[in-house]
């Protein structure tokens, strides 16, 4: 029937990307470099996480430290909402180097404090 309504496709709602797990001098710093942008540390990781669906740098796979040799992940990430379609890129990209979503997010945030010349990346 040429006339009739015809219900709305449903939209894809945003994806949560949870919170991730870190070293807290790596998060102090990336608070202190989103500080300086005038974002809060969500809204930088939200950015970070978008950057990376649009340049889809490949991951390296996680190196285990040997014990006791680590930073610990004591502080927490926020989590974030992101487009479906970013959420997915960052998965299949973390699923290519055998590595998790949290991970993932660690190596984006520690390529922001290395190229922002963070003093200290040689340890993230």
């Amino acid at each position: 029937m040429p006339y009739t309504l015809k219900p709305k496709p449903p939209k894809a709602g945003p994806e949560e990307i949870y919170a991730a797990r870190i070293a807290p001098d790596v998060l102090a710093a990336f608070s202190s470099l989103a500080a300086e942008q005038g974002l809060s540390v969500q809204a930088a990781l939200t950015q970070l996480i978008r950057e990376h669906a649009q340049v889809r740098q490949p991951f390296a796979k996680r190196v285990r430290l040997q014990k006791g040799g680590g930073q610990r992940y004591t502080a927490m990430l926020p989590e974030c909402w992101v487009e479906p379609h970013v959420a997915m890129a960052l998965l299949i990209d973390g699923n290519r180097a055998g590595i998790k979503r949290g991970e993932a997010v660690r190596q984006l945030v520690s390529r922001c404090l290395a190229a922002s010349s963070w003093p200290d990346n040689e340890g993230s």
